[in-house]
């Protein structure tokens, strides 16, 4: 019920019920009724006290009366100007001393004003004369609501008790109070050799001296809310794994943090970047960790970036052994020394060597990436499915989902069979168009090796003179064909678990010699889409949209992926 309406109400022991505003009732059944009572317009401010108390009153022994009205009239919203004037919302803080008003050594406990809807009920009980058991009438009645309750949900802080005798008492009440003389005319005295005496714990009497070192009051312990009930869970970020102990010989297990160590990770370049932002060295926070790192596995990835500027993670790591893998992926430092990451663009999640700029160099064409998902649909029509639309799975088609890892245990029998080479990591990011070595189509073009693909990957009469953020150096038809060749074979042999011929693309090529592809046109197209990137607010064709789309699903696919 409001409190502001005036409104009525009744209760019932048997099912009816009255509203006493309009009148209507409804009969649920033969019941007596309750009369109804108006719920009084009056309101309470409500402090839950961490402990026992016999009177309301008592709360004046650990909370000043000022600092009570203070955080009730506060308001919840303040302007920041940190913020531009906006409002911000803030809970209101009632501090609380346990040990008295006049404790001034021990750290106040903090409770925060929070909303409530509680109603403040009186109950009576009229005790009848001569009776040695408590009976008696219990009257109730509701004298207002609570909406704005004080609840303490801090730890408890450290508590000292110094010697209110001794110097640093002293020189404390002179800071309190700014006795500028005191502060100047105080001198520590010599420390006495004497570090105990003798003294009676009537907590523990197993305690019996007590120290005489006049120290200062311990700092503030923790102004944190009660922790966290983790229920003895594991965080999701740590894993189980294996290592191999020298002092006994033997393989045991361990947890470890697989999270990332905030300060340390590669510098994130997006694709619309200005030419000055391109970073040529690492942070200062990854230059003082480069002593802490393994000399001989910089070197080796300064020596990669120099063969190749970009890589992606996958294939770089094919060029180092497990145990170098192991210390890169435990020591989060490592590559943030040599490279920073592209975030958006046809160089999307791949490292690039500091000071190197593919966006502006017309030779990183072969760096491009190219990812897809190998779905269902297109696994049934692999090359009348356009591979730049949206691929969302059917999953109310019971006949279409297989269960995960069903590719792996597949591969693994072709292997026991002898119909195909084993998975070898190394391989993992290269496509031959002969086998598959892992469950992901996601590559770099000079990781094509296809001979058939390839002579369309180095066709640079065909290439723009801008990259664009969503096809890159090459034209939107000729991006378009690249892509359906790779998925095509990629889907072909994903399908069949076998090579891929050539002829399964006869029809994707017929398709792109009918169609008109002229070079100035697509120059035009790229700069109408760099007009929108930058906010210009011009419309993409059909092809363009088709494209963005499938880059954003190669964002989202990598992120799942890492």
């Amino acid at each position: 019920m409001s409190s502001e309406s005036g409104s009525s109400y009744t209760s019932s022991r048997r099912g009816s019920f009255e509203d006493g505003r309009n009148g209507v009732k409804e009969n649920l059944g033969e019941s007596s009724k309750a009369p109804f009572k108006y719920l009084p317009k009056h309101l309470f401010g409500s402090i839950e006290y961490p402990g026992p108390i016999s009177h309301p009153t008592s709360i004046l022994k650990v909370v000043h009366q000022q600092d009570i009205n203070e955080c009730f009239n506060a308001s919840t919203s303040t302007s920041d100007p940190n913020q531009g004037g906006q409002n911000v919302n803030n809970r209101p803080i009632l501090e609380m001393r346990y040990r008295g008003l006049d404790d001034v050594v021990g750290n106040p406990v903090k409770g925060h004003r929070v909303p409530s809807q509680k109603l403040l009920l009186k109950i009576t009980k009229r005790r009848k004369k001569g009776k040695e058991k408590d009976e008696g009438v219990f009257t109730s009645e509701v004298l207002g609501s609570i909406p704005q309750t004080v609840r303490f949900r801090s730890m408890a802080d450290f508590q000292w008790t110094p010697d209110p005798n001794g110097p640093i008492a002293n020189l404390a009440d002179s800071l309190r109070s700014l006795d500028y003389n005191a502060i100047l005319d105080y001198s520590f005295p010599p420390l006495d050799e004497e570090f105990t005496e003798p003294h009676e714990n009537s907590f523990d009497p197993k305690i019996k001296f007590r120290s005489k070192l006049d120290l200062q009051p311990a700092p503030l312990f923790s102004s944190r809310n009660l922790p966290y009930s983790y229920n003895y869970k594991i965080p999701n970020q740590v894993v189980v794994e294996p290592f191999f102990d020298k002092r006994t010989q033997t393989w045991r297990r361990r947890y470890v943090n697989k999270g990332r160590v905030a300060g340390v990770g590669p510098i994130n370049v997006l694709h619309n970047h200005k030419p000055g932002e391109i970073p040529r060295e690492p942070t200062s926070q990854v230059k003082n960790k480069i002593g802490e790192l393994d000399a001989r596995i910089l070197k080796k990835l300064s020596d990669l970036f120099e063969e190749r500027p970009v890589w992606m993670r996958s294939s770089l790591f094919a060029r180092f052994t497990h145990e170098e893998r192991k210390e890169m992926q435990r020591v989060k430092a490592y590559i943030p020394t040599v490279a920073y990451i592209m975030g958006t663009g046809p160089f999307s999640k791949c490292l690039v060597k500091f000071g190197y700029d593919p966006c502006a160099d017309r030779d990183s064409y072969r760096y491009q990436r190219i990812y897809f998902y190998p779905n269902k649909k297109t696994v049934k029509t692999p090359i009348n499915v356009d591979p730049l639309d949206s691929e969302d799975e059917n999953e109310n088609d019971p006949t279409e989902n297989k269960q995960k890892g069903w590719w792996i245990e597949k591969q693994e029998q072709l292997i026991a069979k002898g119909d195909r080479p084993p998975l070898d990591p190394i391989k993992s990011h290269t496509f031959d168009g002969q086998y598959l070595y892992r469950e992901r189509g996601d590559y770099q073009f000079c990781d094509v090796t296809d001979p058939f693909i390839s002579k369309y990957i180095n066709d640079t009469d065909k290439m723009k003179s801008k990259c664009s953020i969503q096809t890159g150096w090459y034209t939107t038809s000729s991006f378009k064909l690249i892509r359906n060749l790779i998925r095509t074979k990629y889907m072909y042999i994903w399908e069949n678990h076998r090579p891929a011929p050539d002829n399964v693309c006869r029809q994707i090529i017929e398709d792109y010699e009918k169609g008109d592809h002229d070079q100035e046109e697509e120059d035009e197209d790229d700069d109408e889409e760099g007009q929108q990137v930058e906010g210009e607010g011009e419309e993409d064709n059909q092809d363009d949209q088709e494209i963005n789309a499938g880059a954003d699903e190669e964002v989202r696919g990598d992120d799942q992926d890492d």
